[in-house]
């Protein structure tokens, strides 16, 4: 039987385009999207670049020529005191210059402060003095160990005239506070400390203590699984199983009585052990939600006893609630995908996803839109974890740009080095996409051939005709025979004895091929009315005769086997004899050339005399 493709595809360098094609766009739309602004190397034309803000920028107020912020004790929430500079417009590195705008020098009198409270200064001998540094009015501290003073901040005339206050006054002003506040912070800093510590403690213990109440509920949700899953078997069993006596059709009324009430309690089971993994699973995500409510409320109640430390000390800490909103934005987002497609692809309403996504006959529809679903999901799932994962990252203070350009050096030395990965995943792309073949299909790939038993974007799966599981990589699948597409042919030739006559040869293959179509048993596995084509050849051999019979897709062979038998049959009974090569001999002899004799006579003649 000659095998006829459905569906040949053949791929080249196309794959390899693609490949590059959608790594490209995936690596362009991340940088896009964690890229930091940076300032361009020449200018663009007016309305062509980006417009400046109008404003200052968060927590800085103007007035006019003045920009003003306040600066805040690191060791508390208290504000220490409002520091003024000349307004400046255009904040770019090259419009700055030598100024120096407010908040840089609210992040230098900050820096300050932090490195004042990370030297081991006594606060017994601490003293704070303002003092004359090239004509600036400053602030200092020094002690007994480190006597040069550390300039803490410097007082400027734009901050007494913003102020209200003479420089020498302000200044002044400015020390008691700085004092007062670093004094009693250092002071009471080994207290804080102490008592951070209890609630990082204690946060820890009660997460260990709810880590394991959620595995014990666990293990008791296995448990009550198995047993709904034996309580279900065993209620099938007594009411489907004919060999049982309480669950046979023909049983006694009372038996029948006693499988029935038999299985409304093992109902009543199952539905009390439903209940109770309902429970079970509502307390596993109120224990969840109470740990994070928990680490909420721990690190707010850090962040009010000493900011200092939460800063320092605890910074880990600061990133947590971050964290969890990226978690629980991540799993709703991969929720709401899964549902989205999973609704497109199975309960679209309106446009059908056929005239977006070829589907094929009806029949393979489904199977090709859970495996374009499942594909679809693990797309958009790898997506928004991408994208959790450099948002948690961005959280955590870590600079994403230069974590995408590690990920897009390690993702292309990965690249190279699994380029067949790559490969086949870009041909399961489009054999699904093309629709070449489904679940369910026996296709024909040249070095093997089979049921198509399982698909994904990295492998396909044949079952053979031996039993035997083929597993064949997408991008070793370069041309494809889909025996089972749409619907499939019964192609049958044979061949008869030459000197038969061809009209009723003919006739005879038109009625049995039209009987077998009229037969109910054969009716439904096949499409159309048979063709008896007529004769393909002459030759030594005999005259050939086919005959083509559209089945359904798969019903080709059993189609097939009833075709040749019927044949067999109807060939003898009207006396055609099967076609046999035939062969003519030249035998030369003494008496001269003897032709036209048979393969036999033939030997004889050329054989000695002796022997004849």
């Amino acid at each position: 039987m000659r095998l006829k493709a459905c569906s040949v595809s053949t791929f080249g360098y196309r794959n390899r385009w693609i490949a590059w094609g959608v790594a490209f766009l995936l690596a362009l739309s991340v940088t896009l999207w964690v890229g930091q602004p940076s300032s361009a190397q020449f200018l663009l034309p007016d309305g062509l670049g980006p417009e400046e803000p109008a404003g200052p920028p968060p927590g800085i107020t103007r007035y006019g020529n003045l920009e003003a912020v306040t600066v805040q004790s690191p060791l508390s929430t208290h504000t220490l005191f409002t520091i003024a500079a000349p307004t400046v417009y255009d904040r770019t590195p090259a419009a700055i210059g030598d100024q120096q705008p407010v908040e840089q020098r609210a992040q230098e009198i900050r820096a300050k402060l932090l490195l004042l409270l990370s030297r081991p200064m006594d606060p017994e001998t601490m003293t704070f003095e303002v003092s004359q540094l090239n004509n600036v009015t400053v602030v200092g501290v020094r002690d007994a160990q480190y006597p040069r003073p550390l300039v803490l901040v410097s007082v400027t005339r734009l901050d007494a005239d913003f102020n209200g206050q003479p420089i020498d006054q302000l200044a002044t002003s400015w020390r008691n506070t700085l004092e007062q506040e670093l004094r009693q912070g250092l002071q009471k800093l080994p207290r804080d400390q102490r008592r951070v510590l209890q609630i990082v403690s204690g946060l820890l213990l009660l997460t260990l203590l709810l880590a394991g109440l959620k595995y014990g509920l666990y293990q008791r949700q296995k448990q009550l699984r198995q047993q709904k899953r034996a309580i279900s078997t065993t209620a099938s069993a007594a009411i489907s199983d004919p060999d049982h006596p309480e669950g046979s059709a023909t049983a006694a009324p009372d038996q029948m009585t006693q499988a029935r009430a038999t299985f409304l309690q093992a109902l009543q089971q199952v539905f009390s052990l439903d209940r109770q993994l309902a429970a079970l699973d509502l307390g596993q995500w109120l224990m969840f939600w109470l740990l994070v409510l928990a680490w909420f409320g721990g690190i707010a109640w850090i962040y009010w006893v000493s900011p200092y430390l939460l800063d320092q000390e605890f910074r880990f800490l600061r990133g947590l609630p971050n964290l969890f909103l990226v978690w629980f934005l991540a799993g709703l987002a991969i929720r709401l995908s899964r549902r989205l497609i999973d609704r497109f692809t199975t309960s679209w309403e309106g446009p059908d996803l056929a005239d977006f996504v070829h589907l094929g006959d009806a029949q393979r529809g489904q199977l090709r839109a859970s495996t374009i679903s499942q594909a679809a999901k693990g797309l958009a799932t790898v997506v928004i974890l991408i994208v959790a994962i450099l948002s948690a990252l961005r959280s955590l203070g870590v600079p994403t740009a230069s974590t995408v350009a590690i990920g897009s050096l390690a993702g292309l030395a990965i690249t190279f080095g699994s380029q067949n990965l790559v490969k086949d995943l870009v041909n399961g792309f489009l054999i699904l996409s093309e629709d070449q073949y489904a679940i369910g299909d026996v296709i024909d790939v040249g070095t093997a051939a089979g049921l198509v038993e399982n698909l994904n974007l990295r492998v396909t799966q044949l079952r053979s005709a031996a039993g035997d599981l083929v597993t064949i990589p997408n991008s070793g699948i370069t041309q494809v025979k889909n025996l089972t597409r749409s619907w499939s042919r019964v192609n049958f030739s044979i061949d008869v004895a030459y000197q038969t006559d061809p009209k009723a040869a003919l006739a005879v293959m038109q009625t049995v091929a039209q009987a077998l179509y009229d037969d109910p048993e054969w009716h439904d596995q096949i499409v159309s009315e048979p063709s008896v084509l007529g004769v393909d050849s002459v030759s030594h051999s005999g005259l050939t005769l086919t005959t083509w019979i559209q089945t359904e897709p798969g019903q080709q062979w059993a189609v097939g086997r009833e075709l040749r038998l019927r044949v067999r049959q109807a060939l003898a009974e009207n006396g055609i004899e099967i076609g046999t090569p035939r062969q003519t001999f030249a035998v030369e002899s003494a008496s001269g050339v003897v032709k036209g004799l048979s393969p036999d006579r033939a030997q004889q003649a050329q054989a000695p005399d002796e022997i004849r």
